[in-house]
């Protein structure tokens, strides 16, 4: 019997927890051992430790925490995690959270972070004021998130193909990492696909990730819809080995569309990006770094919707679903484009 697989936690869940500490550090002199950090799962609890190359800023608090992959190949396991706060006063109630050293800087259009901030994502953002919040309620307090060693880890990452340089992301949705067996998470695609086969026989529903079954299901109500990571060939082929009759497939066209390049295993390790063979299909000029940046760009429904179609259509000719429905949605969940019927 296999050892399971241990999980990790993300860069956002040890900054949150480091500024947690850095802020216990600053409002009552003592830093913390370990801190309890809010997830959007749950709690957790971190080990903290003292920041070894401490700034000696005067009225600025600092904490670490060891970056912890679990059993993932996570480049980031490892590094330290450093916030330093300072409280300002008591006369606003605000939390200014940005980068520091080795946090690299947004330099293209098309992600989640403007252009000239510090690549720290929402969620952490969001789980950061959480949690220096519930150390102290009110005042106006500053976080500076450092990775000592960020730049010289981002240069193993894909940071610099999407525009951020010198350092690495502060990433994650859950705040949890799970390991990454491929193995096994295609196993668990197919028990869920027999859960859902079990619920309708006839049709499913397809995602890649978060975004698009949160998508789908604001359009459909009171359905399952399965997450396919990157195993969509695998998820694809199995569904209709399943016996499954239709098919719904909704997600973001940088991963739909590199169906249309002949890629079933979107990971970014096993196939390009799409921005470039987007941008040749909507017949642009010049370079896009992502496909959000063309969304951004490209107003235009009726090209989405032909991308949709396409999509669609090679579904349905490689797997021979009697029916098959693509829904393409930008990153902020809006539905950007819709594919004609394939029946």
């Amino acid at each position: 019997m296999k050892t399971p697989l241990r999980k990790g936690f993300t860069t956002g869940t040890a900054a949150a927890a480091a500024a947690k500490a850095a802020v216990i550090m600053a409002s009552t002199g003592r830093l913390p051992n370990e801190v309890k950090v809010t997830l959007p799962g749950g709690l957790t609890t971190l080990d903290i430790k003292t920041f070894a190359a401490s700034r000696h800023l005067t009225g600025w608090s600092t904490a670490s925490v060891i970056k912890d992959g679990g059993d993932d190949p996570d480049v980031t396991s490892g590094l330290e995690i450093t916030a330093a706060v300072r409280v300002k006063n008591n006369d606003g109630d605000e939390v200014i959270i940005k980068g520091g050293e080795g946090v690299g800087v947004v330099t293209k259009a098309g992600l989640q972070i403007p252009v000239g901030s510090h690549a720290i994502n929402p969620v952490p953002l969001a789980m950061i004021q959480t949690a220096v919040r519930e150390a102290v309620p009110n005042g106006i307090i500053e976080v500076e998130i450092i990775v000592p060693d960020g730049e010289k880890a981002a240069l193993r990452t894909f940071n610099s193909k999407l525009g951020i340089l010198g350092g690495i992301s502060i990433i994650g949705t859950t705040g949890i990492v799970e390991p990454m067996s491929v193995e096994a998470v295609k196993a668990s695609i197919a028990c869920e696909l027999d859960v859902a086969y079990a619920e309708n026989s006839l049709r499913v529903y397809l995602s890649p990730g978060k975004i698009g079954e949160d998508s789908i299901k604001s359009i459909f109500t009171g359905i399952h819809v399965v997450q396919m990571s990157n195993f969509i060939g695998h998820s694809l082929h199995y569904a209709r080995t399943k016996g499954f009759r239709d098919v719904v497939v909704g997600g973001h066209p940088g991963k739909l569309a590199k169906l249309l390049m002949g890629y079933f295993d979107t990971h970014s390790g096993k196939s390009p990006q799409a921005a470039g063979f987007v941008a040749k299909v909507f017949g642009l000029k010049g370079e896009y770094n992502t496909v959000e940046e063309i969304i951004e760009h490209v107003q235009d429904t009726e090209k989405f919707n032909s991308l949709a179609s396409d999509i669609a259509a090679k579904i349905k000719t490689l797997y021979g679903f009697s029916s098959v429905e693509v829904l393409l949605f930008d990153m902020k969940r809006h539905l950007i484009g819709a594919s004609a019927c394939t029946k």
